[in-house]
């Protein structure tokens, strides 16, 4: 995966906004610092936070009407808010995004959505799983 992220990072920095690689780039820069080096076998990269908040950015944050990404950057948002700012804050804002895609029709995001899309769509699927399953 490490390979992925320098490839995915460096076409980012080129300029490249591709939805499909910016999703998995936003993926993998929060992998870096939201799972233990020797997890993932991640070189150290002080850029992950920035690049992160950077693809949030561009995909609209908070008001995004994305479904796809308010669920996976709400997901992220949660479990690793610790490392985006205020931790407080951060919880709350991705625990909205999930409510925000979680109460979109539920043909919006499909679990159907994460199929065929390597490690970003397992992950993401996991959990979209287990959020059917509450609600």
């Amino acid at each position: 995966m490490e390979g992925t992220y320098k490839k995915l990072k460096a076409r980012w920095l080129a300029g490249d906004r591709d939805r499909e690689r910016s999703l998995n780039l936003m993926f993998l820069a929060w992998y870096h610092w939201a799972e233990p080096p020797f997890l993932t076998d991640f070189e150290e990269d002080p850029q992950a936070v920035e690049l992160w908040k950077s693809i949030f950015a561009h995909f609209g944050r908070d008001s995004s009407d994305d479904v796809e990404f308010l669920f996976a950057a709400g997901i992220m948002a949660s479990i690793a808010s610790y490392m985006l700012g205020d931790e407080d804050e951060w919880m709350h804002r991705g625990r909205a995004m999930i409510e925000q895609a979680m109460s979109a029709p539920k043909k919006a995001l499909p679990l159907s959505t994460f199929d065929n899309r390597g490690d970003y769509g397992d992950y993401f699927a996991h959990q979209l799983r287990g959020h059917l399953r509450r609600g």
